[in-house]
């Protein structure tokens, strides 16, 4: 199956032109903050949704031209930067109520140079003909709409959903698929792109001691046994409170999208550093987005085999309440190791498509039930019944049971771990979906007691 990033349409405008409202309006959801002052949206918010039937990602950006030290020019340039690197689409909201603004004029004219799909949107706009003014913007024909009301919007979501690219599928099915698609991931300047040019003997990737040399995810293929690899080198992520920079945010937007298509994860670590919180984030977000995940101690090429031992056993602890994820020793500089880690990387790629019988599943639960019964609830036994897998990549099963409601937290992680350590897929994700079963006696029991109330009665 052929994996894609999902589409992104990112919504720019100057401060106050209700933009987090539109946000709000398009995916149905209260998820942006909204306010009557400029400056309340700050940090980015993005959202998977679905526009007219089409899925895509949409962005809310904070206001362009809010500065308080004068420096309009650069907030512009930084914000529309940021909106062309991640979108597909381009939202430019403006005010009707306000007018055509300087500020407007100056995104405009930034947009019409970049080539890229933009949408005009007048919002605030309960009369359209507010509208016509904007056509001295240049960007074409202005599509009114009313986000605080819902005026308009189901036009402006089919003009969004005719202007979302479409995938050649013929194309596609002639495109060889590759054994695995790999994404690499990190902090900044943990060695992700040496350990992707050690992969390709070449030097594909820039390679620089500043951190955030890399800035895009990019694409690409090494020859592996009889097919390919498919290798995806993101951009290091920092936590989502420090992205000051929108390039960062960027990175940031782009490294979920390549958890979307990738099989496996590669999890980067200096070795000089440890793991910090920030690891453990990203390491949880790619295991949400359905990737299995390998661990790299890059540059720890110089400790001892008890060192090593000690430093493992560290490791282990901290990252307690993550998916068995194995751990494998290299030094991408002199290439080290690496070899074995793509080979493993491949191996969990596989694993994250297991597929199994569902007499196989079933004789595993039952197992793992013997060996641990569910606790009771309110004072009722709960049992597992039977299981049947609903899907894979990652693999993923529902389990009925009489009582599903009375499963805690740490059984049904108990029962993860035990998925992975039977059919031996060391960092998979496993998702457990669960199903109640009907009661067989629930209507004799009703039959029963209306007999015996029968009896007192005639008694």
């Amino acid at each position: 199956m052929i994996k894609h990033s999902l589409p992104v349409i990112a919504i720019v405008g100057r401060p106050n032109v209700g933009k987090s409202t539109l946000f709000n309006r398009i995916i149905r959801k209260r998820t942006a903050i909204v306010g009557d002052r400029p400056g309340v949206t700050v940090d980015r918010l993005e959202t998977e949704c679905i526009i007219a039937d089409e899925a895509c990602i949409l962005v809310d950006t904070g206001g362009i031209g809010e500065s308080q030290h004068g420096a309009m020019q650069s907030a512009i340039d930084a914000q529309v930067e940021a909106a062309l690197e991640i979108a597909d689409i381009v939202l430019f909201a403006v005010d009707a109520l306000v007018g055509v603004s300087p500020v407007d004029h100056a995104i405009a004219k930034k947009l019409r140079r970049t080539g890229r799909t933009i949408i005009l949107v007048v919002n605030k706009a309960e009369n359209p003909n507010l509208a016509t003014e904007f056509f001295a913007l240049g960007m074409g024909e202005p599509t009114p709409v009313s986000a605080a009301h819902g005026q308009g919007m189901q036009q402006l979501c089919s003009l969004i959903a005719k202007t979302i690219p479409k995938y050649d599928i013929q194309d596609e099915e002639l495109e060889q698929e590759p054994l695995a698609r790999v994404t690499v991931i990190g902090r900044p300047n943990v060695g992700k792109s040496t350990l992707i040019n050690a992969w390709l003997g070449q030097d594909r990737m820039v390679v620089s001691p500043i951190a955030g040399t890399t800035r895009d995810a990019i694409d690409s293929d090494v020859e592996y046994e009889a097919g390919f690899i498919r290798l995806v080198d993101t951009a290091g992520q920092r936590k989502a409170g420090r992205i000051h920079d929108v390039i960062e945010f960027v990175a940031r937007v782009k490294a979920v999208q390549a958890f979307r298509r990738a099989d496996v994860a590669v999890m980067v670590l200096d070795g000089s550093e440890g793991i910090v919180e920030q690891d453990m984030r990203l390491m949880q977000l790619a295991q949400d987005e359905g990737c299995a995940l390998i661990v790299a101690m890059n540059k720890v090429d110089l400790l001892s085999d008890e060192e090593w031992k000690y430093y493992l056993e560290r490791l282990d602890f901290r990252m307690r309440g993550l998916a068995d994820i194995p751990v494998f020793r290299i030094a991408a500089k002199y290439k080290k190791g690496v070899k074995k880690l793509l080979l493993h990387a491949v191996n969990a790629a596989k694993a994250n498509a297991f597929e199994v019988s569902t007499g196989e599943l079933n004789r595993w639960l039952q197992a793992a039930e013997r060996k641990q019964y569910a606790p009771s609830h309110n004072g009722a036994v709960v049992r597992l019944k039977y299981v049947s897998q609903i899907s894979s990549s990652p693999p993923t099963v529902r389990i009925f049971s009489n009582r599903p409601e009375g499963l805690r937290t740490s059984y049904i992680r108990y029962l993860e771990q035990d998925f992975r350590q039977h059919f031996k897929l060391p960092g998979v994700p496993v998702r457990i979906w669960f199903g109640k079963t009907d009661n067989p006696y629930k209507d004799k029991k009703n039959v029963s007691d209306k007999r015996k109330r029968r009896s007192k009665d005639t008694g």
